[in-house]
């Protein structure tokens, strides 16, 4: 363990990606810049591979974990090691082995066309396939298009998306992420969630997901972590989660025309029926089926116009594991 007083140790074999070790930390926020406490006791372990979800409600920390994780922050007490490093102390060592999407703190230069700026990036990276893996990643987050505009004129979902291309561009062993789908549409999430889940799951690559997300955890990641009052307060899957607190989510279904009722669906109960039988909300009951699952059958009973998953409010969960 590599401790916060900056004092170094060489890296174990087999040491895990990410250490967070009874980590204290305040930040500044607010007009009058007063320090609020954001965690106070933090501690888990993300293995090499892992896919790990960090549920946290708004302003709960995700950005502030971000920058512990990168060495832009360091803690007030306790640790944190990265790849067996200390984060802050190691950048050097680290360089081009985490990538990170980081609220705040962007790796573009904003006055530059995209493709130059991820050029850049690169030269600093010293990637002697730089121009092949930039080609490769644009394509995958469908950016080919926007490569000559300036980084400042991007969509904000189009920024994001440069975001992980930039965090990608040096094949890190692992990614740690703010947020990766906040502002998108439901298109832009799934195209962003399609790329971590490959990146995981083909090439080994570790993710840490801080997010107020639930569908990117459920998405994502096979372990999920819920921050309550600055610790973890559960640490296990989503359907773990919904059957502990008993929450049930719900598909909102609007059809192309009126159709049967959907009350017949197996682990689900029919709530509502609405816009003269053009949409039917539907409850997932926790622990007898899968999003998935209930997905298939509305598709296989109905002729559907689009469906909206409505998640749990994370502010309230957290609230629930808190009591």
């Amino acid at each position: 363990m590599v401790h916060s007083d900056g004092g170094k140790h060489e890296p174990a074999q087999n040491a895990p990606a990410l250490v967070v070790d009874h980590v204290a930390f305040a930040a500044r926020q607010g007009f009058l810049r007063r320090r609020r406490q954001i965690f106070d006791g933090l501690s888990f372990t993300v293995d090499p591979g892992e896919a790990v979800g960090l549920l946290l409600a708004s302003g709960s920390g995700k950005t502030s974990l971000a920058k512990l994780a990168t060495g832009l922050h360091t803690p007030a007490f306790g640790s944190v090691s990265v790849l067996g490093l200390n984060p802050a102390a190691d950048q050097g060592k680290l360089k081009g082995r985490v990538g990170a999407i980081v609220n705040e703190h962007s790796q573009l230069w904003p006055d530059l066309p995209l493709g130059d700026a991820l050029a850049m990036l690169g030269q600093y990276f010293d990637l002697h396939n730089e121009k092949a893996r930039r080609t490769e990643l644009a394509e995958r987050l469908e950016l080919t298009r926007v490569l000559r505009t300036p980084v400042g004129d991007l969509t904000p979902a189009q920024h994001r998306r440069a975001e992980l291309v930039a965090a990608l561009m040096p094949d890190p062993e692992l990614l740690i992420l703010d947020e990766p789908t906040r502002g998108m549409d439901a298109a832009g999430k799934e195209r962003i969630r399609s790329v971590l889940r490959q990146e995981n799951r083909m090439r080994g690559r570790t993710l840490l997901v801080a997010t107020s997300d639930l569908a990117d955890v459920e998405s994502l990641c096979p372990r999920l972590l819920v921050g309550v009052d600055g610790r973890i307060g559960f640490d296990g899957n989503v359907p773990a989660l919904s059957e502990l607190l008993g929450t049930e989510r719900v598909l909102v279904v609007d059809l192309m025309a009126p159709t049967d009722r959907l009350d017949e669906l197996p682990g689900t109960d029919l709530i509502a029926i609405e816009a003269n039988g053009l949409r039917q909300r539907i409850g997932i009951t926790p622990g007898q089926t899968t999003t998935a699952k209930v997905l298939a059958d509305v598709v296989s009973r109905a002729s559907v116009r689009n469906l909206t998953l409505e998640e749990p409010d994370v502010s309230e969960l957290v609230r629930r594991l808190a009591l």
